[in-house]
């Protein structure tokens, strides 16, 4: 039997976990990474939508990668980085938990650096609910089970994932440009958090049913 939810209890749900959670996660410190082929079990079939694939070809999953090259060497060098690979100043942005996490240090910013780490959520029962095609109660389930608050449009959730964003997308991080005018072309604004897009660059990485 699926159970029908009505729009206005799907928003009383959101309005009330917004409320509700007022950081990043409701259990911080109690789930650790499991790497994003963990979520590439399910996330990377095309029966739901090859969210994996999505995120391979944005910048995110070379994050890590792009520090190898001439570029980054010569921007850590500037700022006073040796290694940028292996320095923490750069890894905390550019890899998922930081560069201090041994399992995800090589992913780039993978899926547990927007989502939060999946130890909790990870498994199926727990951020999906087959009896709600609106998928709301799946997802507050993986909220429980330490998924980041971030997807919603009401409540916290979109502060929470502005916040998230801007945690990396600042000015003083040590690879922002100098120049003024690019700096403020490259700014992370709202709209650019809300949509997940950036003129052609799509990090929104949708469910289909």
């Amino acid at each position: 039997m699926i159970m029908k939810v009505k729009p206005l209890s799907v928003l009383l749900i959101l309005v009330v976990s917004g409320a509700m959670v007022h950081g990043l996660a409701q259990h911080t410190g109690t789930y650790h990474y499991v790497g994003w082929r963990k979520c590439q079990v399910c996330h990377g079939q095309e029966a739901v939508g090859n969210q994996c694939k999505i995120w391979q070809s944005t910048g995110h999953s070379r994050a890590h990668e792009i520090l190898a090259t001439d570029t980054a060497k010569g921007i850590a060098e500037n700022a006073g980085v040796a290694n940028p690979q292996e320095d923490l100043a750069c890894l905390k942005c550019h890899t998922t938990g930081g560069g201090k996490e041994a399992l995800t240090e090589r992913e780039g910013v993978g899926c547990e650096a927007c989502h939060g780490p999946g130890s909790g959520y990870s498994d199926l029962g727990n951020h999906v609910d087959y009896s709600d095609p609106t998928r709301v109660l799946g997802y507050m389930r993986g909220i429980r089970h330490g998924m980041y608050p971030i997807l919603g449009i009401v409540g916290r959730h979109l502060k929470n994932r502005e916040k998230l964003c801007l945690s990396c997308h600042r000015d003083d991080r040590p690879c922002a440009p100098q120049d003024a005018r690019t700096r403020l072309k490259k700014k992370m604004t709202i709209q650019t958090v809300d949509k997940l897009q950036r003129g052609t660059i799509r990090l929104k990485h949708p469910l289909r049913r």
